[in-house]
């Protein structure tokens, strides 16, 4: 057997991964600027409502950004498209740290949303494609890993600097990612789509850190096959959608992505501070440091799980925990709007909030913060891969637009409890939706993953018709 040497795929996947250090910089920079909002520190005039808006409107602008992160994949490359990812970014953290309009700060987010929604169809993409099979589901947890991290960038120095520096930071950001993602090597598999078997040949030899040139081409000769399998019946959208063979992938990556995002997180993320300063005795900024620094290690340890558990078995459990840690936070906030209780009894379980939040922080980072991804990307064969990628990750940004913008709104009128509890609910659903319907993918080749999914859906079709018959 040959030997291989995988530092090229760590240290491409850890590079690449970085762009998500923008998102999570981006999805939590609201925490530490609505209170500079409020208190006049940022010198901006900006209602509860724009407020939200700024805040949730960057979802909206990952709409396009799917929609140009499946075209430029395709057209550009995967590396190429990573990169370029970082200019609507920079634009946009550019605006933001000179702006003093309500207006203009929104255009500025949408354009922020639209590097997000880039980053977000194609480094998954990217990461299952270079990975070797055992490697491909801790190296995808990396995506979380440096989420967190620019989550925690934000969380523990933008509380404590001004409104200016704050936005520097994440200006920062946005071109840093890029600078280190100029020497990692294409994915085999697009220049093999593109026909380029020469330059595929050397980015995998490049990528396995081996010089075997018969065993790569025995190992071009395998993936070669599937790619023009898949190329042969490139899909359109019309086609994913009416397509039998491809509607349990539909199924269920539909299901995961309602279960990572309309379980909260990004609201939750996104008002920290605010929901901390109303319920726990610990001061706001300094709860979300702690956030922070559980949400990086939770992510940190979600990596190495993943190379010893199945995805089913850490989502399921991600699922039920984020379930029980919501159902709490959401009990200290019936005891406190709806009950009344005594300031005495508020105080005895002060700490309760902060309990639900970190282990809501820990549970979400074990499985559904990123476990998705990385099925989206393994589900769908290579013909509708990077529509499939598009169209899952836009759905995603409708669902994250939904709770940030509602979140709000849900609070004021029904109480901070219908929040959580709200969140709490789709968290319980998701526990029976894995067992039944999700797929384990853990230890199988992409190709393998591909035919397994075939063969269910030949089984399906099959019963349909015998269905149809009787």
């Amino acid at each position: 057997m040959t030997k291989t040497n995988r530092k090229v795929q760590y240290l491409a996947g850890l590079c690449v991964s970085l762009a998500f250090t923008f998102t999570g910089a981006v999805n939590t920079w609201a925490s530490p600027a609505i209170p500079k909002f409020k208190n006049g520190d940022a010198n901006i005039v900006i209602s509860d409502a724009q407020t939200s808006w700024a805040v949730s409107v960057s979802a909206l602008g990952s709409l396009p950004g799917c929609y140009f992160g499946r075209e430029l994949s395709e057209r550009v490359g995967r590396r190429k498209t990573i990169i370029l990812a970082a200019v609507p970014g920079f634009v946009g953290a550019l605006t933001i740290l000179f702006t003093k309009s309500p207006l203009l700060m929104c255009f500025a987010r949408i354009l922020m949303g639209i590097a997000n929604g880039i980053t977000a169809v194609v480094t998954m993409i990217y990461l299952t494609e270079i990975a070797d099979k055992e490697i491909r589901g801790a190296l995808g947890m990396l995506v979380q890993v440096m989420n967190n991290l620019g989550s925690l960038v934000i969380y523990g120095i933008g509380p404590f600097v001004p409104y200016t520096v704050l936005n520097s930071i994440v200006l920062f950001i946005s071109a840093f990612f890029a600078l280190l993602c100029i020497w990692v090597p294409e994915s085999p598999y697009y220049h093999l789509a593109r026909g380029n078997v020469a330059a595929a040949k050397k980015s995998f030899l490049f990528l396995k850190g081996s010089n075997d040139s018969k065993w790569a081409d025995e190992q071009m000769d395998i993936m070669r096959v599937h790619v023009q399998e898949s190329m042969e019946n490139r899909s359109t959208l019309r086609e994913l959608i009416s397509n039998m063979k491809y509607r349990r992938a539909i199924y269920i990556i539909a299901g995961l992505k309602v279960l990572q995002y309309m379980t909260g997180s990004l609201a939750i993320q996104s008002y920290l501070e605010v929901i901390f300063r109303q319920s726990s005795s610990i001061s706001g900024p300094y709860a979300s440091i702690v956030y922070g620094f559980v949400q990086l290690g939770a992510g940190i340890g979600a990596t190495f799980l993943a190379g010893y558990f199945g995805r089913r078995i850490l989502m399921l459990l991600s699922s039920l925990g984020v379930a029980m840690s919501l159902t709490l936070v959401g009990v200290y906030f019936f005891l406190q709007d709806s009950v009344v209780v005594s300031k005495e009894v508020l105080s005895s379980i002060s700490s309760l909030p902060l309990i639900g939040v970190l282990g809501f922080n820990i549970l979400y980072a074990a499985g559904l913060g990123n476990l998705p991804y990385i099925m989206q990307a393994e589900l769908f064969p290579m013909n509708v891969k990077t529509i499939a990628s598009s169209m899952a990750t836009m759905l995603a940004c409708v669902l994250a637009f939904s709770v940030t913008k509602s979140y709000q709104g849900i609070k004021d009128v029904f109480g901070h409890y219908t929040v959580f509890w709200s969140f709490a609910a789709v968290a319980g659903f998701g526990v029976f939706f894995i067992y039944f319907f999700v797929p384990e993918t853990k230890g199988k080749t992409l190709e393998e993953v591909q035919d397994n999914m075939q063969e269910a859906a030949v089984e399906i079709e099959r019963l349909n018709k015998t269905g149809e018959g009787d």
